[in-house]
C-alpha cells in the first residue's frame, strides 16, 4: 500500500513539472510585417506600343519585410490598380521571395486593359508590393509609385475589305476598314462621313489593283464595275457589305447608354472624330447597362458574359455599381469592338 501512494504521488510530482514547465514556455508568433520600400528603373510617364510589348516597362526593386519569426518565408506580389482606387481590385503579378520583378510593355498593358483604362488615352495607375507569410496573416504594403501610361489595343486582323472614298482622299491605303469576323463573306465597320453628300468604294486590298466594288443599284454592289457608292447626310455609319450575296448597308448610328443602371432613361453619348470615341460622363446606380443606336434595341451592344470590355453585338447587359463614370464605347477597329466605365 506504501508502495502504490509512493508511486502515486511520484506520478503526480511529474504532472506539476509538466505543467510548470507549459507555462514557462516561450511562444514565438509573428508580428505585424514591416512596409517594404519599392523603387523602379521606369519612366512615370509611358506610351505603350504593341512593337515594345517585349521591351521592359521597367524593374522593380524592394527591400526586404520581416514579420518578427525567424524562419518564415516571405512572398512578394507587385498590385497594380486605377490611380486614386486605393487597391480595391488591383491586378497582381507574383514576385514569389525575390526582391525583384522585371515587368514588361506587354504585362503592364495587359494590365491596363484588364483595368478598362481607355486604349489610346493617357490614364493613371498605382503600384505596391505585397508582402504575406501566410494567408491567415495581415499582409504588409510597400509605398505606392503612381505612372501615367497610355495603353495599345490588342488588335485582331480579321479578312477586311477597304473604304477609300472622298472623305479621306480616295486613297485605299488609309481607307477605313469593315471586317468578316466569321470569315464568310459578311462584312461589317463603322465609319465617319463628314458630307452631306459622301461617294467611296469598296475594295478588296488597300490598292487600286484587285477588285472594286461600285453599285448598279440601291443596296447592290457589283464586282469590277459601277458607279461610286453614295451616302447622303454627315454622320457615323454602319456600313455592311456581303460579297456573296453582292449587297450593301449604310445605317445612320447615334449612341446612348442605357438600363436599370440609368434609370431605364437614355445617357445620349458624344462622338470625337479625332479619338474614334463615343463618351458620356454619367451618374449610376447599381444595376446593368447597355449600349444602343438611335433609341432603339435594333442595333445594340452589351458585353461577354465576364463584361471584360469587350463589346459584343445584342450580347449581355453589362453590371454597373453605384457611382459616376466617365463611359466609352469604341467601335472604330472593325471586330475589336470596346468599351470602358471608369469610377470618376
Amino acid at each position: 500500500m506504501k508502495s502504490l501512494f509512493t508511486k502515486f504521488m511520484a506520478f503526480s510530482m511529474f504532472i506539476l513539472l509538466f505543467m510548470s514547465c507549459k507555462k514557462d514556455e516561450t511562444k514565438v508568433v509573428a508580428g505585424n510585417g514591416t512596409a517594404a520600400a519599392v523603387t523602379s528603373s521606369a519612366l512615370t510617364t509611358q506610351v505603350l506600343k504593341e512593337e515594345n510589348a517585349a521591351v521592359n516597362f521597367g524593374v522593380f526593386n524592394w527591400t526586404a519585410s520581416t514579420f518578427g519569426f525567424e524562419g518564415s518565408v516571405v512572398s512578394y506580389t507587385v498590385q497594380v490598380d486605377i490611380s486614386g482606387n486605393n487597391f480595391k481590385a488591383p491586378k497582381e503579378i507574383s514576385a514569389g521571395s525575390l526582391l525583384t520583378k522585371t515587368i514588361t510593355v506587354a504585362d503592364i498593358n495587359s494590365i491596363t486593359n484588364q483595368l478598362k483604362l481607355t486604349n489610346g488615352v493617357a490614364g493613371k495607375i498605382d503600384l505596391r508590393v505585397k508582402a504575406t507569410i501566410s494567408d491567415k496573416h495581415p499582409a504588409a504594403y510597400s509605398n505606392t509609385l503612381t505612372f501615367t501610361v497610355t495603353p495599345y489595343q490588342i488588335i485582331i486582323d480579321y479578312p477586311s475589305l477597304y473604304v477609300p472614298g472622298a472623305y479621306q482622299g480616295w486613297a485605299p491605303a488609309t481607307a477605313s476598314k469593315i471586317s468578316s469576323v466569321e470569315d464568310n463573306k459578311m462584312y461589317e465597320g463603322y465609319i465617319y462621313f463628314p458630307d452631306p453628300v459622301n461617294e467611296f468604294k469598296i475594295t478588296s486590298a488597300p490598292n487600286w489593283d484587285n477588285i472594286i466594288y461600285g453599285t448598279s443599284a440601291a443596296g447592290k454592289i457589283v464586282a469590277g464595275a459601277g458607279d461610286n457608292l453614295k451616302i447622303n447626310g454627315a454622320g457615323y455609319y454602319q456600313l455592311k457589305a456581303n460579297t456573296t450575296a453582292l449587297t450593301y448597308s449604310a445605317v445612320k448610328t447615334t449612341w446612348a447608354v442605357m438600363g436599370s443602371g440609368t434609370g431605364n432613361v437614355e445617357a445620349p453619348m458624344t462622338y470625337d472624330n479625332t479619338t474614334k470615341v463615343w463618351t458620356v460622363t454619367k451618374a449610376l446606380s447599381a444595376g446593368t447597362i447597355k449600349f444602343r443606336a438611335n433609341g432603339t434595341d435594333d442595333i445594340n451592344f452589351g458585353s461577354n458574359a465576364t463584361a471584360d470590355g469587350t463589346l459584343v453585338a445584342g450580347g449581355t447587359a453589362i453590371p454597373v455599381t453605384a457611382g459616376t463614370y466617365k463611359i466609352t464605347f469604341n467601335v472604330s477597329i472593325p471586330g475589336n469592338y470596346v468599351y470602358s466605365i471608369l469610377l470618376q
